[in-house]
């Protein structure tokens, strides 16, 4: 057991040190390609042919991935009024728990129809029209980043409910009951 846990340690930890490789890397690329195609096109009055869709495909990457990462940090943007309704620790813990698990079965269900739509796209074998680059390459990015926050919504939901089985351990019972 302690062998599979450390296996998916370190499977999780290359996996998010290659989501911050794609976002260094993908934010290094559109901002060259903005930067060259404003240059271009406002200083030398030409610009590049069909870049701008490049720089929209590669930014559906950057988002989904950045999407992922942001699940991962629980830094995704969130509506954290429970805080305020709820003062009970335990209690906010559950409601927590229950809203991971419904982000957890939604980024399910995207994953699903993301699936769906890449293996429609993989079929029909859809292109960009310029270069003839298939758009799986690019739709591609909906499948993993959906992929990627399940994952994440997953671990989050699995956290909570330690949490909350952590509150009602006998031990935390008994020191609820002397407050």
């Amino acid at each position: 057991m302690r062998t599979l846990v450390k296996t998916a340690k370190g499977l999780n930890l290359g996996v998010l040190t290659l989501q911050r490789a794609i976002l260094i890397l993908l934010g290094g690329i559109l901002t060259a390609g903005m930067f060259t195609e404003v240059i271009a096109r406002y200083v030398f009055e030409s610009p590049i042919f069909a870049v701008e869709d490049f720089i929209g495909y590669t930014a559906v990457w950057l988002y989904f991935i950045g999407a992922a990462y942001g699940t991962y940090e629980r830094t995704q943007v969130k509506a954290e009024i429970i805080t305020m309704i709820f003062k009970n620790q335990r209690t906010l813990t559950i409601t927590k728990a229950v809203v991971a698990g419904i982000s957890f079965f939604v980024a399910c269900v995207m994953s699903q129809w993301s699936y769906e739509y890449v293996r429609w796209s993989i079929s029909v074998g859809e292109t960009t029209p310029v270069y003839s680059v298939p758009f799986v390459y690019f739709q591609s990015a909906l499948l993993v980043g959906a992929i990627l926050m399940a994952v994440y919504f997953l671990m989050e939901l699995i956290d909570h409910t330690r949490q909350v089985y952590r509150y009602h351990s006998p031990q935390n019972e008994e020191a609820h009951w002397k407050q």
